[in-house]
């Protein structure tokens, strides 16, 4: 080799022990960086030259060493696993999260527990029962049912309140992976154009786009893959986010009823991106992502009672045909409720409540009021009979009273409830304290007359008092159609709000589980890409020794050269 050459392998020595202590101080000096990522120096032998060939060897010499790339230290594996379990970590978080506010609120209302309207209200029942002539306990019953009326609507707007700022969420949240989605695309490009020409590395790019990835990581089902170029392309719930030359963005629709937004692909024909009827299962990966989470709980609709089917009795029809028809058609409500009302814990929750409400209110009304079906057949504005959905003539409902609770929009008791009418349904937000009764609490239980008129002062002579605490003692119905245990109303409310308490419960446990995942899995992919002070520093010694080599390789060899050019003269 010729001393020219010699002092080129010198350089390269001294060349990549520099650029690989530059790399050291770089990793020393951002121990404590949040999102970090250790790198490391590749280094490889330059090619050799052929300077001649004998029986005994191929008389090559070498130029010396190459530094080929700085790279980051991470496994792929570890990224994949870890944002997969965060994003776990989000749904059950947001999830259980929701729950706690729905069960809070109901627990504790500005100091005024709901429990305690409801217990008043069988209380004042059973003042009644005992002086029903009592001007006094009528009153304090109408009054006590307004309470419990103004309290009622107070949690379901409560509900229905938290349930619109889960809306706004969801809006957010969409915002939100959209921005990201931008930026990874704005640091693919820089990483891209950085890396063109092969010499230099953008790592610290890298980093803050894998940081995106993982909060992405959190709010949605993600895979993504670097390609050639060195971008990476992220998929989102399966479908294409952000490609080589742009980003898929989310959108949203809003129902025109509601308010609430559908999360879709704008792209692709406005398609929703979550399939909210799946099943949540952690076999199936569809309990990833604080998003889909905020949808299942927020649901598409206010709950109300007429969602949740109620199991019809044999002895309410007339033959073995008729109640196997109610049973089918019961059955298969109860599978259009578990595939869209109970998976959301605000639908749900709203349903359950209501019926309760409903219940309390309606049979109330028919105690005070009761429903007489008459040999007449109900007639429409235009003089024909009014048909059920089967088909059947629909009979005049006589009514002798005075209904304590009624529809809002109305003075007077109205047509019967009709499901595919809202407005005609009992349910907490469509109810008010009747007027009259209001004004003149003796006409509550009154009767009316031949002539017209109405007696004042409760029925005594029909047991309607008795009745009225027998109310508050009865079995009326199950939680929902999945609970086959019917409950009095105070023991629906109890556990109503305990089973709010267990789901949450539930929530609480899986979320700590896939948290503590995560972070057990962090903790390993830490150890490969974190700063460790002593093995920098032992790099560090190590490069030094290799420049301080490489220094007196070059000194030695430039001493030969000065030599051979001051003998040569």
């Amino acid at each position: 080799m010729s001393l020219m050459g010699a002092l080129h392998v010198g350089n390269s020595g001294l060349q990549t022990s520099s650029n690989a202590l530059n790399t050291t101080g770089h990793n020393l000096s951002n121990v404590g960086t949040i999102g970090y990522t250790r790198q490391q120096v590749l280094q490889g032998n330059r090619r050799y030259n052929k300077i001649g060939e004998s029986y005994i060897s191929m008389q090559q010499v070498g130029l010396g060493v190459d530094y080929t790339k700085v790279r980051q230290v991470r496994d792929v594996f570890l990224d994949t696993s870890y944002r997969r379990e965060a994003g776990r970590a989000g749904f059950y978080t947001t999830s259980y999260e929701a729950s706690q506010e729905v069960f809070v609120f109901l627990g504790e209302m500005e100091e005024v527990q709901f429990q305690d309207s409801l217990q008043k209200m069988q209380d004042v029942a059973q003042e009644l029962k005992n002086a029903p002539a009592d001007a006094t306990n009528q009153g304090l019953f109408v009054s006590k049912a307004a309470s419990f009326l103004e309290r009622a609507e107070a949690v379901y707007n409560g509900l229905c309140s938290y349930q619109d700022n889960l809306n706004g969420q969801i809006k957010d949240m969409v915002d939100k992976i959209n921005k990201y989605g931008d930026q990874i695309y704005e640091l693919n490009q820089k990483i891209v154009a950085i890396e063109a020409g092969g010499i230099e590395s953008a790592n610290d790019y890298r980093d803050v786009r894998n940081q995106l990835l993982d909060e992405l990581g959190t709010m949605a089902s993600i895979s993504f893959e670097e390609n050639i170029y060195g971008a990476v392309l992220v998929q989102v719930e399966g479908r294409d986010f952000v490609k080589q030359s742009y980003v898929n963005h989310m959108g949203t629709t809003q129902d025109a009823q509601t308010g609430f937004y559908n999360v879709v692909w704008p792209r692709d024909e406005n398609n929703a991106v979550f399939n909210l009827q799946q099943k949540v299962s952690m076999e199936h990966g569809t309990d990833i992502g604080s998003l889909k989470a905020l949808l299942l709980a927020r649901g598409d609709r206010r709950g109300t009672y007429a969602d949740l089917p109620a199991r019809p009795v044999r002895e309410d029809y007339a033959d073995d045909t008729e109640y196997s028809k109610a049973l089918y058609e019961y059955n298969e409500a109860k599978d259009i409720y578990n595939r869209d009302v109970a998976p959301s814990l605000m639908v749900n929750t709203m349903a359950e409540f209501d019926r309760l409400i409903h219940d309390i209110v309606t049979s109330i009304n028919e105690v005070l009021n009761p429903r007489t079906v008459t040999n007449e057949v109900k007639l429409d504005d235009n003089g024909n009979p009014v048909l059920d959905k089967d088909g059947n003539p629909v009979m005049v409902t006589k009514v002798s009273g005075f209904d304590l609770f009624l529809r809002k929009g109305v003075d007077d008791v109205t047509t019967e409830e009709d499901p595919d009418n809202p407005p005609t349904l009992y349910t907490v937000s469509n109810l008010k304290i009747n007027p009259l009764l209001l004004q003149q609490y003796t006409y509550l239980g009154a009767t009316k007359c031949e002539d017209g008129s109405y007696t004042t002062g409760f029925r005594k002579p029909d047991g309607s008092e008795n009745a009225l605490v027998a109310l508050f003692g009865k079995e009326f119905a199950p939680l929902n159609p999945n609970n086959e245990t019917k409950y009095t109303y105070m023991e629906y409310y109890n556990n109503f709000v305990g089973s709010l308490g267990t789901l949450g419960s539930v929530y609480e446990g899986m979320a700590s589980n896939e948290m503590q995942a995560a972070e057990s899995i962090d903790a390993s992919r830490q150890q490969l890409v974190g700063v460790s002070d002593s093995e920098e520093l032992t790099n560090m010694i190590k490069f030094q020794n290799a420049y301080n080599a490489s220094s007196r390789y070059f000194n030695v060899i430039n001493e030969m050269l000065a030599h051979v050019i001051e003998r040569l003269g």
